[in-house]
């Protein structure tokens, strides 16, 4: 068998744009879905809970558990296996909480927060009803600390549903902040100050009354405006999160296509074939 040999400059070129090729850092930052799940899991909301557990396979998913605004009086079995299926399936799940814009007794809350802890395996907590200024900053990183004293890994998520103050992720208030929720039109209208590097796939938005077509279009625009959670639903007030929205499917599908890949097929690929190289330079079998 004739051998196919590269040598000298030949090789470090070829080698160094393979090895190029797997250090390129993606051009779109990674965007996740955010659901408020306020679908009872029995009956008819049991499928979307099931249709949840089926996305959480192909994006990154959180879910929004609001057992009665809050843990609930007792624990809830239908809600602890969904819960259960839910994070078996890849997603992450968050206890809702909500604070009144801050005057709600934060001893109230924190007993919520053990509540939760205690009853359902929650990766975080999803604190609705947030102020957005920097008066309530202190009331909010009390319980930015007292979660985190729990348990470091525990993600919390904050909704004022506005541009809120900067403090409230620099301090730190918030791990990711949701600086919109609220219907499409509205969307349309708000200008939203350009994304700062430093809280590049921290900010996020929940959007209801969309149509299909803008909801592409949002999903389109989202890395570049540096949203890291997204939400996005046809369904309309009063209560626009009762059910998955009719392109749920499509949604996900787009969101999916967005996510940065992890080293695949492709980055293998490279690095076999640096490899080969590497062992034919050694007079290695062909």
């Amino acid at each position: 068998m004739r051998h196919f040999f590269l040598h000298g400059r030949w090789f470090r070129l070829l080698a160094g744009m393979l090895m190029g090729m797997l250090s390129v850092a993606p051009v779109r930052a990674s965007v996740e879905l955010i659901v408020p799940a306020y679908f009872y899991p029995a009956g008819e909301g049991l499928a979307h809970w099931n249709a949840l557990n089926l996305a959480a396979a192909r994006v990154g998913l959180n879910v929004i558990l609001n057992v009665d605004s809050g843990p609930g009086k007792s624990v809830d079995p239908n809600y602890q296996v969904a819960v259960q299926a839910l994070r078996a399936a890849g997603g992450r799940v968050f206890g809702y909480l909500h604070t009144s814009w801050g005057k709600r007794d934060a001893a109230l809350l924190k007993k919520d927060i053990d509540a939760y802890l205690q009853r359902y395996p929650v990766d975080g907590f999803f604190i609705d009803e947030m102020a957005s200024g920097p008066e309530a900053l202190d009331y909010y990183a009390g319980l930015y600390d007292y979660i985190k004293a729990r348990e470091q890994a525990l993600l919390v998520i904050g909704n004022p549903g506005v541009v809120a103050d900067p403090a409230y992720l620099q301090r730190p208030v918030v791990d990711v902040l949701m600086h919109f929720e609220g219907d499409g039109e509205t969307h349309a209208r708000q200008r939203f100050p350009e994304p700062d590097k430093g809280v590049q796939g921290r900010l996020g938005e929940i959007v209801h009354g969309v149509t299909e077509p803008q909801m592409e279009a949002l999903v389109a625009e989202a890395g570049r405006r540096g949203l890291g959670m997204l939400y996005l639903t046809d369904d309309l007030m009063p209560n626009p999160y009762d059910v998955l929205p009719r392109y749920w499917q499509r949604e996900v599908a787009l969101v999916a296509a967005m996510a940065v890949p992890a080293p695949g097929s492709f980055s293998l690929l490279c690095a076999g074939v640096v490899g080969w190289l590497a062992s034919r330079r050694k007079g290695g079998p062909a």
